[in-house]
């Protein structure tokens, strides 16, 4: 009699666990132009990012292709827990700490110390429409060149109000901001659903 009852209560409890099936983590749909990427914070490379959430990364195929004009062209989300306020000042804090971690974990030269990133954003005035930041990235590139290069951002800043929750949206590129490559970005967008 026990065991019978054991095994209902297991059954159950069984039922209840795998029963509930897990959403998949991310925040946008592109299409099979872009490769995909889930980094869950805490960031290994970056851990004084103190953020509750994921990262939703999407490159461009060519992206590490230095004579392509998708060279470091890529985006990312950063899906926050919390109305995450975001400023200049927090922007350019956690991109720098972003990215001097990055580089210094896919550094491959011995005794070598890669250079400090440096940051810069200003807020827009409104006029370009889902764009609340734009910026420059100057940074040590460890994946390709092994030099520095600048990166131009273009950063949107969403808040669910229902779930609490942030998603601050970068689109990156080393091309300028009138460049068409900009309009690949179009690609990549943020689900319908992305505040569940």
């Amino acid at each position: 009699m026990k065991n019978n009852i054991l095994s209902i209560v297991f059954l159950i409890s069984s039922i209840v666990t795998f029963g509930q099936e897990e959403k998949p983590l991310g925040v946008f749909e592109s299409d099979t132009t872009w490769l995909k990427e889930i980094i869950k914070f805490p960031i290994s490379f970056a851990p004084e990012i103190k953020y509750e959430g994921y990262e939703d990364l999407r490159f461009a195929k060519k992206w590490r292709d230095q004579s392509h004009e998708d060279f470091w062209c890529y985006t990312f989300a950063w899906h926050i827990e919390g109305h995450e306020k975001q400023s200049v000042g927090i922007l350019e804090s956690s991109i720098k700490l972003y990215y001097d971690g990055l580089m210094d974990a896919v550094n491959k030269k011995k005794d070598f110390t890669v250079p400090e990133t440096t940051v810069l954003f200003i807020k827009t005035d409104g006029n370009e429409k889902g764009i609340d930041y734009i910026g420059k990235i100057y940074v040590y590139d460890s994946f390709n060149t092994e030099d520095m290069i600048t990166l131009n951002v273009r950063v949107k800043v969403n808040h669910c109000d229902d779930k609490k929750t942030s998603t601050v949206v970068f689109q990156l590129s080393p091309q300028n901001f009138n460049h068409k490559i900009w309009e690949r970005f179009k690609n990549v967008k943020l689900k319908s659903g992305f505040c569940d």
